[in-house]
């Protein structure tokens, strides 16, 4: 029986705005994360529509509140710029494919992983030669999630929740660590949500669960007040116990000049 190795653990959060100049090649290890917090962007909405196509805003005019369209538009024309930092794309020219799934790739440059979460004023973004994914979630205290528990959580880890001092943010922390792996399998949830690990530790996971034989590290982190986030990677290296969150800056000079420049990636 084959066998896939899992770390879990949580991360401290270095945040660094960043700079238009910066360089966006990717070695082989290398994670990065990208946040934007939405509504420093408003004011740029009726920039960023411009670079969206005819499908996307169809699909923003779709959602009945504004805030929600004017959302999509932002971090849908943001992964764009980021993407295009990465590749050499143009922006506007930025065509996704999709897997089975849904998770959005570009079948020009196979090699780069990315993958995108948005919850309530924030986005993120994670960028890596690796398969990745994240999740970041608003921790409402509104949402009774005591109900959800019993369905998407094994007893161990219903209990880990149920016992901790602050039950919310162990639920929180849980979920993300979920749904970011599946989000990095490329599974969505489906009937293994429950089965796939969470705690804290190294775990070795039968390969029939993960739909594959590769190896994975995930990393919780404390994103905003409120905000609580996983990111998890296809890879046994070991990254900086520090991740490094780069903000997007909200100015179109500051986006359009990260698309200008230009490094030596290897397709």
């Amino acid at each position: 029986m084959q066998k896939s190795n899992v770390f879990i653990s949580f991360s401290n959060i270095m945040e660094a705005p960043l700079s238009p100049n910066k360089n966006h090649s990717l070695s082989s290890n290398d994670l990065i994360i990208y946040s934007i917090y939405l509504p420093h962007f408003i004011e740029l909405k009726s920039d960023l529509v411009k670079f969206l196509n005819s499908k996307e805003v169809e699909r923003a005019e779709r959602f009945h509140k504004e805030i929600d369209r004017n959302r999509f538009i932002i971090y849908r024309s943001i992964l764009k710029f980021v993407l295009s930092a990465h590749t050499q794309l143009d922006v506007k020219s930025t065509h996704f494919d999709y897997t089975v799934n849904k998770k959005p790739y570009l079948a020009t440059h196979p090699w780069l992983h990315f993958n995108i979460s948005h919850s309530e004023d924030y986005a993120v973004i994670a960028i890596s030669r690796k398969k990745v994914g994240i999740d970041i979630e608003y921790m409402s205290k509104d949402f009774d999630f005591a109900n959800v528990v019993p369905d998407v959580f094994e007893d161990k880890e219903i209990s880990i929740i149920q016992n901790a001092i602050n039950k919310k943010s162990a639920f929180y922390t849980l979920w993300t660590r979920k749904e970011a792996f599946v989000k990095g399998l490329g599974k969505g949830i489906d009937e293994d949500f429950k089965y796939i690990p969470c705690l804290d530790g190294n775990h070795i996971i039968d390969s029939n669960l993960l739909k594959n034989t590769e190896n994975w590290q995930l990393y919780s982190f404390d994103l905003a007040e409120h905000y609580l986030g996983t990111v998890a990677y296809n890879s046994l290296s070991t990254i900086s116990e520090n991740l490094v969150v780069y903000t997007i800056p909200n100015t179109m000079k500051d986006l359009l000049e990260m698309t200008r420049i230009r490094n030596n990636i290897a397709d």
